[in-house]
């Protein structure tokens, strides 16, 4: 989806975050542990996943909180790829509420249909990627099954997560919800990614970010469907002087 409607969003190339992290790590090459990504849709990309680890490592972060579980692949990277004292809290809907789709053959480039597969996806298998990993990994990896838009934050969770990932539904109403209680979640000084941003399937996405990016700077990493916003001091975490 085009960004031309909103130029106050600028696009940056991946090298830019990969620079960042080669000042602070200067002559430490940077490795990761990330699974194949699965055939099927809903995942990350290889480059977006190492994105999010790059963050993690600009951030020594510490919580982490995300929206859309779905099989738990990001939740398990997140884990995997930040200190051993790090936490993630990675919420999606109560699975026993949800039904299975009833066509047989989807249109997956339609918004809503390809949201009620991908629901059906996670009613059936569940996040099997973090019950599946490693004792230490699901140890740092909290699963809330609700409903975001009900969700009511705690006020020991409020300002203080470092970092605050967003993939859960794709209509403007959740997208919306998920970016204001993701404002309060973080910290004055945080870094807030949403995924499906620019998706030509899920344009929602990209166009509440756009009314968004109005009033709060928002950065399209290029070559990839993330959506950033730097709150606080983190504006010039990616400038050639911080």
């Amino acid at each position: 989806m085009s960004l031309q409607e909103w130029p106050q969003i600028e696009t940056i190339r991946p090298r830019i975050v990969f620079e960042a992290l080669e000042r602070k790590f200067p002559d430490v090459p940077q490795k990761f542990s990330v699974a194949i990504p699965p055939s099927g849709i809903g995942g990350l990309l290889l480059l977006e996943s190492s994105i999010l680890v790059a963050f993690l490592r600009l951030l020594d972060a510490q919580r982490i909180f995300e929206f859309g579980t779905f099989l738990g692949a990001t939740a398990v990277l997140l884990a995997e790829n930040s200190d051993a004292s790090a936490r993630v809290c990675s919420l999606d809907l109560k699975r026993d509420s949800l039904q299975l789709s009833l066509s047989d053959n989807p249109d997956l480039q339609d918004a809503e249909e390809n949201d009620e597969f991908l629901r059906g996806e996670y009613k059936t298998q569940g996040p099997h990627f973090v019950s599946k990993s490693e004792p230490k990994t699901r140890s740092k990896i909290k699963l809330v099954e609700a409903n975001s838009n009900d969700y009511e934050i705690a006020e020991d969770e409020r300002g203080v997560y470092d970092l605050v990932f967003i993939d859960g539904g794709h209509d403007w109403a959740t997208i919306e919800n998920d970016t204001k209680k993701a404002l309060l979640l973080a910290k004055e000084d945080a870094v807030i990614l949403w995924h499906d941003f620019t998706s030509e399937i899920h344009t929602e996405v990209t166009s509440y970010l756009g009314e968004f990016s109005k009033t709060t700077p928002v950065i399209h990493i290029g070559s990839t469907m993330l959506g950033l916003h730097l709150r606080g001091r983190c504006a010039s975490l990616l400038s050639p002087s911080a």
